[in-house]
């Protein structure tokens, strides 16, 4: 008995002390990803102090759930002095772990700190990595010695458990139904429309309003859009319903219709204000209601706009005209394309990644420009600091720092306008990657050490980009939805009676059409059908279905073109063309001709997915799927390949006749000028 009692107590002893010399593991939940696949490789710190900055952006969607955990693996100098080197991690200016720099770890170096982001709601994580490294004791410490280094690799880890927005606000509606990243750990069912009643003019008009809002929400994100459509309230799936003076069966909250006038609370709400409200539930549920069609239409007008924090809003007049449109004049700053100011501390070379939009019914013209306003630390080597900028790989080139001065300073960079139109295929270009990397670098007065957060550089939101263009061909599926843009709605025109498939495909065009128009102050489409356009034909159209099933397809007419590829048995197919208005002059009806609802889904699929659409190029394009979409080109891309990446050889005048040419022609004049001169003499005999 005494003999087990001891035992006890000693194999608990044995565990105390087991816990005490090794700490449980850090433990969080959710997805493991990579540096390298989150876009950072092994990165190598070089002196005495370096900074290595990350960051993380967290998609408008997601939201962390829990910490995390982010582990660090590193290797570095065998030489450094493990009692004056560390390396410490901060997260958004907070200091969270550190460890030595031993020869111990030199060759397998890892550090595992937990990052404190539940209920986070920033838009994303800067971590710096510190790194203090030292060879010797010596006051007088050398400090461009290339022994002093340090490599994070790419192979650390960063763990973070997302999960998609489920509850919120008014003001949170594009974190609800905004599409989830292709790197989230959680599928979102895309949102339902649910049209009540169905067929009335005023709720598909309403309704193409809210698909073009839900493709503004997938901008954000720089994600597809998707939606669903219906007639009835699905279960467990996340809903927006656009009603006209009633309300489906469900539990709506506060709000209910009493026959005559919504209530919110028992309270009635006008008659002209439109209603909008989310229903505290899981998965959200979007109310866009007005008790007449304007004021359902107000409702709808207001999701293009900021959203108060509230859960029921009455909406009583249109939304106000947008000021300073980002791109309308040819130029954006950073802060119209919602780009606040990045700031990178410490000395060192520092690496910064943005990813813009451009308008892609540009033609950029020479004289294009990118001026980068930053602000940086006065205390600078001006010598040896630079900053580089490339965009889409390009180098654009590499200036000093000014550092003597107080306030931002402008740094000036040219465009190369024919690499910034399209590539090598025809394509157009829509994306403006821009990489700018600055090197701090601090003076060094003998041996004295410096403190590295003196070194630091801030890109200012009135950095800029000047981008003077032309009109590029409308007559260009690649660069939808250009030939479409006007200063009245495009109108989205279905078929006479359409099922609830072409109402789908109609709303998905609407949605394509605010995922990829970038002037963010262009109106919203207006989907209708054809029994309700009437006379009114003017306006830049688009039409969907054939000439067989839509009145307005047989009055256009579209270019006869066959496909050089056909594959047969393929169960869906649609055919995109902009032609000339055959009622007003100067506007391109885009029609998408398909013989049933799932080519017209089909056709539309193919302006929306990024994938398929910078396939697009020319006029006319046919599409077939079975189950998976080709698209064939059937006209030459309208666009010219840049002149820069095409180089041609200059050929003298002389070089581009053959030899025996040049030796002839010589002759024949010789023998004409010969007889010439004998008839010449002859005559004057």
């Amino acid at each position: 008995m005494v003999v087990k009692q001891l035992l006890r107590w000693t194999l608990g002893l044995f565990l105390c002390l087991h816990g005490l010399a090794f700490p449980a593991p850090l433990v969080a939940q959710g997805a493991i990803h990579r540096f390298a696949d989150l876009g950072y490789g092994d990165r190598t710190a070089f002196g005495i102090d370096a900074v290595l900055d990350y960051y993380f952006p967290i998609p408008t969607a997601l939201r962390p759930r829990s910490d995390g955990v982010l582990t660090l693996r590193f290797t570095h100098s065998p030489l450094l002095r493990a009692d004056r080197s560390t390396i410490t991690v901060v997260l958004n200016g907070r200091a969270l772990g550190s460890a030595r720099l031993t020869p111990d770890n030199a060759e397998e170096g890892v550090l595992s700190v937990v990052l404190p982001i539940a209920g986070f709601d920033g838009p994303g994580l800067f971590i710096q990595v510190l790194l203090h490294m030292r060879l010797t004791d010596d006051i007088c410490e050398e400090v461009q010695n290339p022994a002093l280094w340090t490599v994070v690799q790419g192979d650390s880890t960063l763990q973070i458990d997302l999960q998609p927005a489920k509850a919120g606000t008014l003001a949170d509606v594009a974190a609800l139904f905004a599409p989830l990243p292709l790197s989230s750990p959680e599928v979102r069912a895309p949102p339902t429309i649910v049209l009540h009643p169905t067929t009335e003019p005023s709720t598909l008009a309403a309704a193409g309003q809210v698909a073009f809002a839900i493709g503004r929400w997938a901008a954000l994100v720089q994600q597809d859009p998707a939606l669903t459509m219906s007639d009835t309230v699905p279960e467990q799936l996340p809903i927006i319903v656009v009603a006209l003076a009633s309300l489906p069966d469900g539990d709506w909250g506060p709000v209910r219709w009493n026959g005559r006038a919504y209530e919110v609370n028992g309270q009635e709400v006008p008659l002209d204000h439109g209603l909008l409200m989310v229903a505290p539930a899981s998965p959200p549920r979007l109310v866009v209601a007005g008790a007449t069609p304007t004021a359902l239409r107000l409702a709808a007008q207001a999701l293009g706009t900021s959203l108060p924090a509230a859960s029921v809003l009455a909406v009583t007049q249109p939304p106000p005209q947008l000021p300073a449109a980002s791109w309308r004049d040819g130029a954006a700053s950073f802060a119209q394309l919602g780009v606040d100011r990045r700031q990178v501390v410490g000395a060192g070379e520092h690496q910064i990644d943005f990813a813009f939009e451009r308008p892609a019914g540009w033609d950029v013209r020479v004289g294009g420009k990118l001026d980068l306003y930053i602000t940086t630390a006065a205390g600078l080597r001006a010598q040896t600091s630079w900053v580089t900028a490339a965009v889409n790989g390009i180098t654009l080139g590499s200036q000093r720092l000014q550092v003597e001065t107080n306030g931002p300073v402008r740094y000036r960079f040219s465009l190369p306008a024919d690499l910034l139109n399209s590539d090598l295929e025809g394509t157009p270009i829509r994306r403006l990657d821009l990489q700018i990397r600055l090197y701090l670098d601090l003076p060094n007065s003998g041996c004295e050490e410096v403190d590295p957060s003196a070194a630091w550089a801030v890109i200012e939101p009135t950095s800029a980009w000047y981008l003077p263009n032309d009109p590029a061909a409308v007559d260009d599926l690649g660069r939808f939805p250009a030939a479409l843009l006007a200063d009245t709605n495009t109108r989205l025109v279905l078929p006479p009676q359409p099922t609830i498939q072409d109402v789908q495909a109609g709303l998905e065009l609407a949605a394509a059409m605010g995922r990829w128009v970038t002037l963010k102050d262009a109106p919203p489409p207006i989907l209708l059908t054809a029994n309700d356009i009437g006379d009114d034909r003017n306006g830049p159209l688009v039409i969907l279905g054939s000439r067989e099933r839509h009145p307005l397809a047989a009055m256009i007419n579209t270019p006869s073109n066959t496909p050089f590829v056909y594959q047969p048995g393929r169960s869906a197919q649609a055919t995109l063309s902009i032609v000339p208005s055959p009622w007003q002059s100067g506007v391109r009806v885009l029609l998408i001709d398909a013989a049933d609802s799932d080519g017209l889904r089909l056709g539309v699929r193919v302006l929306r997915e990024w994938a398929l659409l910078r396939v697009l190029r020319g006029s006319q394009a046919r599409i077939t799927a079975d189950p998976d979409p080709t698209v064939v080109p059937l006209t030459n891309p309208l666009q010219t390949p840049p002149q820069t990446l095409t180089p041609r050889i200059e050929v003298t005048l002389l070089e581009r006749f053959p030899a025996w040419q040049v030796v002839g022609s010589i002759l024949l004049i010789a023998l004409g000028a010969t007889a010439v001169l004998v008839i010449r003499i002859r005559w004057l005999r």
